[in-house]
């Protein structure tokens, strides 16, 4: 009995599904909203323009995505994009929640572990013209669900998101993506609409038949109810905060603090109250407190208790400067926090020590995942835009920021985009960044570093050398890869999306210009480092070399290829998706990819499967175990164990739905997908 017992562990612990964890710095584009769950005080959730929602279960120190099944829903292009007021939780019972994003309404009725469509149709395959601007959500003590879109239609729905029914329209501007409008539910359950494009503050005491408008010679920016009784709190763009104690019938001029805002601008400011006449206001330059209903108030010094936490972020963030996004409390009224761009951070002490809390809330664009050290694999360094390149020496638990071109590193930070990082095969302290700037220096910067990343030096700027037209914004040419050779480390191959191939055969000192095309994203060689790949997107196809990066042909035709492995052992062993790219996530011609694997070097290929295959990885110890991302039909993640002739969903628990490419995470069956804004890592998927 013991061993039939302890056979049954050993198989259940071997056939284990593996799951999926965050990996990488936290914070990045922007957190847009923060939103306290209405009972429980360790949950709190925040939606970001990038990697879409998050949760927290333990007051705000850490985060993880929640937004897979939206993904899914919505064909899972580059980014869902979510702004503030977007996501309301049911205070009467909190398993119900409601997030009006991508032009759609989704709920969840078991806490936020599931999501489902139910108002809104998702844009067609390839839209990306419809805007995706999402409906700002209320809910009221009775369980009733409220959206306004951005067109400021009303609707409600009485049977948690089953069906909807318009309300008369709110006195109030249309919605933009920016500054939205936004509804709001008081103690009473009168409804409040404020719209920052417009002034005034419209109030309904009938469920929205008729309203009633009130500050009408100002924009108000934020509103916020009193957790007891019939106060409202109302914050206008002059810095003016407004009381009521009437639910909105009439207001007092209680506070004026210096602010400044504009239609467009993201930082409005930040307003929260919690039970027993707890108020903050954070405005722009200025951080104030009342702990009896704005009778008195006490300012705090927002420069000083300040320390950035878990937040690696580069100076950009390094004091608060007085920005905010959105304040929101815990509901034991023990923890506020506050978003602000790239940054969250919290206050436990009602708002005298700010700490920055972003582990697990990814933001940061990767065009590639991390570089993992072969040397340590609990060393690797990642690119990011935005943000430039990030180092842990601690498996990611904790990141610190790269100085790559300390000319950028001042008190004035601009864009310090990262597009590309490697690690040298046998030099251990030996990697190399791709980092683009700001402005006219948007063109790619090529540097290495031979002490760790202490210290970098500009081995090459490609618009020096080679020339080119750069934009002035980020675009598709700061896409590339660096590789590489197998044999002799030395000989690396470098890609551009504007220029095409390049190759140095002295460790980076010098360059040539060996392949010119346009459109080129990822580089492979074969185990010798004989055979070169490009992958190129849009058009073209793979190009081949088969002279170690020398001379180039075309080894398959195709409008684009969506992902490109090669075995790690076979010479002439490889595998591509055939498909065309507008950009990642969105396409144009006949779909799904097909799944294309060539046994004689790219010379000719056989058909796998027709699943919409995308990204792909070949796992280095067993090559019979693959991994693909698939883009429409909403299969996600899937895994292969037969080399690619079968196909299984590989989904389970990760944080994103599909991937935008796939990284071997360092020890035997680890790997790593990356997404924009957001990188997972699995537990060992095999033994």
């Amino acid at each position: 009995m013991r061993f039939i017992l302890f056979l049954l562990l050993v198989t259940t612990a071997a056939f284990a599904e593996p799951t999926w964890s965050p990996l990488g710095p936290g914070g990045g584009g922007w957190i847009e909203d923060v939103v306290a769950h209405p009972t429980n005080p360790k949950e709190v959730w925040a939606m970001t323009d990038l990697s879409g929602l998050f949760r927290s279960q333990d007051a705000g120190v850490t985060w993880r995505k929640m937004s897979a099944d939206v993904e899914r829903g919505v064909v899972a292009r580059k980014q869902i994009t979510s702004h503030n007021r977007q996501f309301a939780i049911d205070p009467a019972d909190s398993k119900h929640m409601y997030w009006g994003v991508c032009g759609m309404i989704w709920a969840s009725h078991d806490g936020g572990a599931t999501w489902q469509a139910v108002f809104g149709t998702a844009p067609k395959v390839g839209d990306d013209k419809t805007p995706h601007l999402g409906h700002a959500m209320a809910v009221s003590n009775k369980g009733e669900v409220v959206a306004l879109d951005h067109e400021s239609v009303l609707r409600i729905s009485r049977d948690h998101g089953a069906t909807w029914a318009e309300l008369s329209r709110p006195p109030v501007a249309k919605n933009s993506a920016d500054t939205p409008a936004y509804p709001l539910f008081l103690a009473d359950d009168t409804l409040c609409v404020s719209c920052r494009p417009s002034p005034g503050l419209a109030v309904s005491r009938d469920g929205g038949k008729t309203w009633q408008l009130q500050l009408t010679e100002t924009i108000i920016l934020n509103v916020q109810a009193t957790p007891e009784g019939a106060g409202v709190f109302a914050f206008d763009s002059t810095g003016k905060l407004h009381r009521s104690v009437d639910a909105g019938a009439s207001f007092t001029m209680i506070k004026e603090v210096p602010h400044q805002w504009q239609p467009g601008l993201r930082f409005a400011g930040g307003l929260a109250i919690a039970r027993g006449g707890k108020v903050m206001l954070w405005s722009l330059g200025q951080l104030v407190v009342s702990s009896d209903n704005g009778e008195t108030w006490t300012r705090h010094r927002i420069e000083t208790n300040w320390n950035r936490g878990s937040y690696p972020g580069m100076n950009r963030y390094a004091s608060p400067e007085g920005k905010c996004s959105a304040l929101a409390v815990t509901a034991d009224g023990s923890t506020w926090l506050k978003c602000d761009s790239s940054l969250m951070c919290r206050s436990t002490d009602f708002g005298v020590n700010w700490t920055g809390s972003t582990v697990g809330l990814q933001i940061l664009c990767y065009f590639q995942g991390p570089a993992i050290s072969p040397h340590d694999p609990q060393q690797a360094m990642v690119a990011a835009l935005d943000q430039g390149v990030f180092k842990t020496e601690d498996g990611g638990t904790s990141w610190k920021p790269m100085r790559v071109q300390t000319e950028w590193w001042n008190d004035d930070w601009q864009n310090h985009d990262g597009s590309v990082v490697k690690v040298h095969p046998t030099k251990k302290d030996n990697w190399f960044a791709i980092i683009h700037g700001h402005g006219g220096t948007r063109h790619p910067r090529l540097h290495r570093t031979d002490d760790g990343g202490e210290t970098w030096k500009l081995v090459l700027d490609l618009k020096e050398q080679f020339g080119g037209e750069w934009g002035k914004w980020l675009d598709d040419s700061e896409m590339g890869d660096l590789i590489f050779d197998p044999s002799n480390p030395d000989v690396m191959h470098l890609c551009n999306y504007q220029l095409g191939v390049f190759k140095s055969s002295d460790g980076g000192q010098t360059w040539k210009h060996t392949l010119k095309t346009k459109n080129g994203l990822s580089l492979v060689t074969s185990p010798s480092g004989k055979h070169v790949y490009l992958q190129c997107l849009k058009r073209t196809g793979l190009y081949a070399s088969h002279d170690r990066g020398e001379t180039w042909e075309v080894a398959h035709a195709a409008d684009g290829v969506d992902g490109l492995a090669h075995h790690p052992k076979d010479e002439t062993t490889l595998f591509i998706s055939d498909g065309q790219h507008e950009n990642y996530w969105s396409y144009k011609g006949a779909r799904p990819a097909k799944l294309l694997k060539s046994t004689d070097a790219g010379k000719t290929w056989t058909q796998l499967a027709a699943n919409d295959s995308g990204p792909l990885y070949i796992d280095p110890a067993k090559p019979e175990i693959m991994l693909m991302s698939t883009l429409h039909g909403g299969k996600g993640i899937l895994r292969s164990t037969d080399g690619g002739q079968t196909w299984h969903d590989f989904h389970h628990d990760a944080p994103s739905y599909t991937a935008r490419g796939f990284t071997y995470g360092g020890t035997p069956g680890s790997v790593i997908y990356h997404m924009f804004g957001n990188m997972a890592r699995t537990t060992p998927f095999f033994r």
